[in-house]
């Protein structure tokens, strides 16, 4: 017996729901976009329809749910069963010395989606955050 498809979010534009679609395929999660052609060929019928359903089988709906909110919070990052890590280590940029609050050197540059799903894109915008105490704040 196939298993029903659960709808665990919904976004207006379908590059949204692509992006989270590959970081949940990535995590070895079963997922499909429901609607997503119909708004690609007319944007204003988003609201009508509903938005771009990103569905996940009935199985997976618990940890799909997981993995959007440690997206969301901005804690996700890609680890091996190993315990390796696949992320890229913070970067420093020689603009901003330390965190204001905790004086960490721990930080990164977060960009346009940044803090969503952890892309660093500091051309698109001069946002920081610290990873040790949690701060983010803007360069003046």
């Amino acid at each position: 017996m196939a298993e029903r498809l659960i709808t665990v979010a919904t976004f207006s534009q379908p590059t949204e729901a692509h992006i989270l679609k590959g970081r949940l395929e990535a995590e070895g999660i079963l997922c499909f976009l429901g609607d997503e052609q119909i708004i690609a060929a007319q944007p204003l019928y988003s609201l009508a329809v509903g938005g771009v359903k990103l569905q996940v089988t009935e199985g997976d709906v618990e940890e799909a749910l997981e993995l959007l909110a440690r997206i969301e919070r901005g804690t996700s990052e890609y680890i091996l069963d190993d315990n390796i890590e696949l992320a890229a280590p913070a970067q420093v940029y020689p603009e901003t010395e330390a965190c204001p609050i905790c004086e960490s050197k721990n930080m990164s540059a977060r960009g346009f989606l940044g803090g969503t799903l952890g892309i660093s894109l500091p051309f698109l915008s001069r946002r920081y955050g610290c990873h040790d105490s949690g701060y983010t704040w803007k360069e003046n």
